[in-house]
């Protein structure tokens, strides 16, 4: 009987990894969530209690742990975080605004005339 491997249709898809099924990236984010929440158990398991203490961490530990599994559309949490902060801190509304050339032009020749006529009167005067 032959075995046949499923291959994604994708290939971008395709994670190397690391350590015990998860990617350098998980790992790390792991990590930095065992560093935070850690001392946060320990330093809190006294006066609240474990089951509080076990919250907190958790509390304190979620958004390092988001970062390294949360993936929509090939864009991870912090990513989409900043831009929801950008899309949220944009102003509503957006003017359009165009400089007409030729008001411009008309301007300059109107300041060059006014200009040639105080000149000439300081020349006169």
């Amino acid at each position: 009987m032959a075995h046949y491997v499923p291959i994604p249709k994708d290939l971008n898809e395709i994670k190397e990894k690391f350590i015990a099924g998860f990617t350098k990236r998980q790992v790390i984010c792991f990590g930095i969530g065992l560093v935070i929440g850690a001392p946060v158990f320990f330093l809190t398991r006294n006066a609240i209690g474990m089951s509080g203490a076990i919250f907190a961490m958790g509390a304190c530990a979620a958004p390092a742990i988001l970062c390294g599994l949360y993936k929509k559309n090939g864009v991870f949490l912090e990513k989409q975080i900043r831009f929801m902060k950008e899309y949220f801190t944009r102003p509503r509304k957006r003017y359009y605004r165009t400089t007409n050339v030729f008001v411009s032009f008309e301007r300059h020749i109107e300041y060059m005339k006014i200009r040639k006529k105080l000149r000439d009167a300081e020349r006169k005067g």
